[in-house]
């Protein structure tokens, strides 16, 4: 073969390769954007069903206090929770709202991972925010339902339990912040620590992210 034909062989063979590489680096970006559009999904699904179920929990407990409102326990009570639905509800479609723009639009993988840590941060301080009042307000929902329901007002039985109860969630709500800004802004060593903060997160955030990471290490070799 003469030496210009070698020459244009091997240059077919360096196109060939360099093609066929860019096909492997297109196809492992697809499936790991798919395995990572799958979670979004998944976390998609949820988020409607918690902003439709917070939706009905706030209309009944505003029915409730409306109905009860010449009763002053029980207008606090329902206040309470309707004040605290409303959040939920707010917190719910903030994260629907970061999570649509990381599904809907193609942007490049480092800006996905941006958008992913912001939602993946907010979810953290939303679910701590939220968290921390249900130590006290957990105790409300029975007390309304059961009032709403039965007709029985369990706080004029054992007004002295229920202040204890709420006494014990003020402990857990002091304990709560005292361990997040332990946590906060430190390696965490505890397999079990690190699973509520993936919790608190997300696993479905956290699978998708993973598979982003995957993606920018791959194009980065």
């Amino acid at each position: 073969m003469e030496l210009d034909e070698l020459k244009q062989a091997w240059a077919r063979m360096e196109i060939r390769q360099e093609g066929m590489e860019a096909l492997l680096r297109q196809d492992f970006r697809e499936r790991r954007m798919e395995k990572s559009r799958a979670s979004l999904r998944r976390t998609l699904c949820w988020l409607g069903l918690e902003v439709v179920g917070w939706i009905v929990f706030v209309v009944w407990v505003a029915s409730f206090w409306v109905a009860h409102r010449n009763v002053p326990h029980f207008l606090v009570m329902g206040l309470l929770l309707h004040v605290y639905g409303v959040a939920a509800i707010w917190s719910c479609a903030t994260q629907l709202f970061l999570l649509a723009r990381i599904y809907l639009f193609d942007a490049p993988v480092l800006v996905l991972q941006r958008w992913l840590a912001q939602l993946r941060r907010f979810r953290v301080y939303s679910t701590l925010g939220l968290g921390l009042p249900w130590w006290c307000l957990w105790l409300l929902v029975p007390l309304v339902a059961i009032a709403d329901f039965a007709g029985v007002d369990l706080y004029a039985a054992g007004a002295s339990w229920i202040w204890a109860n709420m006494a014990v969630g003020l402990l857990g709500i002091a304990f709560s912040v005292w361990l997040a800004r332990r946590v906060a802004g430190r390696p965490i060593r505890s397999p079990f620590l690190q699973r509520i903060v993936d919790d608190m997160s997300g696993r479905n955030l956290l699978g998708a992210s993973r598979q982003l990471d995957e993606i920018a290490r791959f194009e980065q070799a």
